[in-house]
């Protein structure tokens, strides 16, 4: 209580100047449902009155901050940020909040997309089956990954639910017997047998396997035309779409222009390069195939677009699971 009533001060009488502090955790907890727990632990430096704390991901909720001994700290959440209002004495700070919007699924598969300026640590749920991550993870370990900073993201499959058989139902049937003796006696006798019904053929006895089915072959035969006509159309609209795609005479300027423009900016040759191979694939292509076309590392590749971006000549976006990179003229 006296922290709390000494931070309240602090934040009322001394201009607030966001200090300092270490990263030591991300940790980003993934559930079936596609719910996300994210952990950040931050140790602040000496002496910080405010710290920046940078939030993972939007619409968070269940937002708890706590201090080396568990005590809260006074927070405020704004915009991607978090200002935590600590005391001389905290040494470590605990953050944990919970958020959907990290997560999505087409069909069977998951994506978990983020962007951060740290190392984060992700521990998807069990049984879980990675397909494709973004880039090289630091570490890897049963289903937990640490990725490096960046934008970057994780694809994985959760096992399909077993089911247990249900037992195959069994007939209990009592029947009795009685029997004549020539002496006009009578006797009867009670058993009791357990019958597992025995399946019965449903196939004619007239239907012999030389016998075509003859009405399901006319209709095969029928639908042949309206098969052929399907694959005319669509060869016809991927020839179209293939041609748009990498056709580049809807740009406002020629190869030879815009590469003398790259020249002028000082650029590196890799970065000419780079920016030529998405001109000539129409203005944009993914971020893997520039990087795959040239020979770049991921994170060579990553940091070069980042820059390129920043001085306006490019656009990166995310588009489903890939990295997109689109010229600016």
């Amino acid at each position: 209580m006296r922290k709390l009533a000494a931070a309240v001060l602090l934040m009322v009488f001394l201009p607030l100047v966001a200090g300092q502090a270490t990263v030591e955790i991300v940790l980003v907890e993934v559930y079936e449902s596609g719910y996300v727990k994210v952990t950040q632990v931050v140790l602040p430096s000496e002496y910080s009155v405010a710290v920046e704390v940078p939030v993972l991901g939007g619409n968070i909720t269940g937002l708890s901050v706590l201090d080396e001994s568990g005590d809260p700290l006074l927070f405020e959440v704004n915009g991607s940020s978090l200002t935590v209002y600590a005391l001389n004495s905290t040494t470590k700070i605990r953050i944990t909040y919970f958020t959907a919007s990290l997560t999505s699924k087409e069909g069977e598969l998951w994506n978990l997309s983020y962007s951060f300026p740290y190392p984060v640590t992700v521990k998807l749920p069990a049984g879980a089956v990675v397909v494709d991550l973004s880039d090289l993870p630091f570490t890897i370990t049963a289903n937990t990954i640490t990725m490096p900073p960046g934008n970057q993201y994780v694809s994985y499959i959760l096992p399909a639910p077993t089911s247990t058989p249900e037992p195959t139902p069994t007939t209990t049937t009592t029947t009795s017997d009685t029997q004549s003796t020539p002496t006009n006696t009578t006797s009867s006798s009670t058993s009791s047998t357990t019958s597992t019904p025995q399946p019965t053929s449903t196939t004619p006895e007239s239907t012999t396997p030389e016998s075509p089915d003859t009405s399901s072959t006319a209709g095969i035969k029928s639908l042949l035309p309206l098969i052929g006509l399907i694959a005319i159309v669509g060869v016809s609209a991927l020839a179209y779409w293939s041609k748009k795609k990498t056709g580049t005479g809807d740009l406002p300027v020629s190869r030879d222009e815009f590469r003398e423009k790259l020249e002028s900016l000082g650029l590196t040759e890799g970065e000419i390069n780079a920016l030529l191979y998405v001109y000539d694939q129409g203005g944009r292509a993914k971020q893997a195939d520039v990087r795959k076309a040239l020979g770049i590392p991921k994170t060579t590749a990553w940091r070069m677009f980042k820059r390129l971006e920043e001085n306006g000549l490019v656009k990166v976006y995310k588009r489903g699971k890939e990295n997109w990179v689109e010229l600016k003229f």
